[in-house]
């Protein structure tokens, strides 16, 4: 990402299902491209993707999602009703849509794309499905009991400046696949999510809560409109293993494995992923102008 990757991002403060947010935008033609971001991500990781859609003379906007980036901070409950209400509100403002999402994002698309039943939403692509993961780690998640143990965390005396460095670690490590350069200035708005260690045992309790709120998965899922699967082959995060399961999931969806991409391709391949969604789009009729 440089500098001339903001030069045709317009940023303004936006309001969905009463949550404050940012949106960056970039101006064309067709359905609207929504970009969703994942767990602990903001609306920054689209940027590339947001710039060769401009390019390409596509409508597009990317959200921080409530409780990440500049948006309001969630409120006490479920969060998935919040993730679902949020998605719901800007499918209503900028239909008919595109949805694109990435993890979180992915399955807050999908599950949009379920409940649509206007035909608002033209086609969905996921990047790295998050809830479909059956490996240790996610299994560990939904079925052991942490809250004592984030209770004790966030009390620790850790320095910030050892939490910045943890987080900057895990971004290089586990976000972009291997071979892949972090970008200094997605890496600074990682930092500004997780600021201190208070903030980072606050954003674990909530990624297990999420996890939790789906212990199977997706359940029952019906959707009608073009679905595309796209996995990062490297991920370190989620297992291709669950894109693969959405994809039989699906019937009539499409499955893209990214071989050298990681747990965000947004970030490792831009060039691909907008690709992908420029071809969704026009088999999804991205030729016809936005109905308002």
């Amino acid at each position: 990402m440089t500098g001339s990757d903001h030069s045709v991002v317009i940023e303004a403060a936006r309001e969905y299902a009463g949550v404050r947010t940012r949106e960056l935008s970039v101006a064309g033609t067709g359905p609207t491209v929504v970009l969703l971001h994942g767990y602990c991500d903001s609306s920054d990781t689209w940027r590339g993707v947001l710039n060769r859609l401009a390019a390409a003379g596509r409508r597009a906007i990317a959200v921080d999602l409530p409780g990440f980036g500049l948006a309001d901070p969630r409120r006490p409950g479920a969060l998935t009703p919040q993730f679902d209400a949020f998605a719901d509100a800007i499918i209503g403002a900028h239909g008919p849509v595109v949805l694109v999402g990435n993890s979180l994002g992915a399955a807050t698309a999908v599950h949009a794309a379920a409940r649509d039943r206007t035909g608002r939403v033209r086609a969905v692509v996921t990047l790295d499905e998050p809830l479909l993961a059956r490996h240790l780690p996610a299994r560990l998640v939904r079925y052991g009991e942490y809250r004592r143990l984030f209770d004790i965390a966030a009390r620790l005396p850790v320095p910030d400046r050892l939490v910045h460095s943890v987080v900057r670690l895990g971004v290089d490590k586990l976000i972009y696949g291997p071979g892949y350069a972090a970008d200094p200035e997605f890496v600074a708005t990682a930092v500004r999510s997780i600021p201190t260690m208070a903030a980072a045992a606050e954003r674990g309790r909530d990624a297990i809560r999420y996890a939790r709120e789906h212990p199977a998965g997706h359940g029952d899922l019906t959707v009608s409109c073009p679905v595309l699967v796209v996995h990062g082959g490297k991920d370190r995060i989620i297992p291709v293993r669950a894109s693969r399961e959405l994809h039989a999931l699906l019937p009539g969806s499409e499955l893209v494995v990214l071989p050298r991409a990681g747990h965000c391709p947004q970030l490792d391949e831009p060039e691909n992923v907008t690709r992908l969604v420029l071809d969704i789009l026009a088999r999804a009729g991205g030729h016809r102008e936005h109905a308002g």
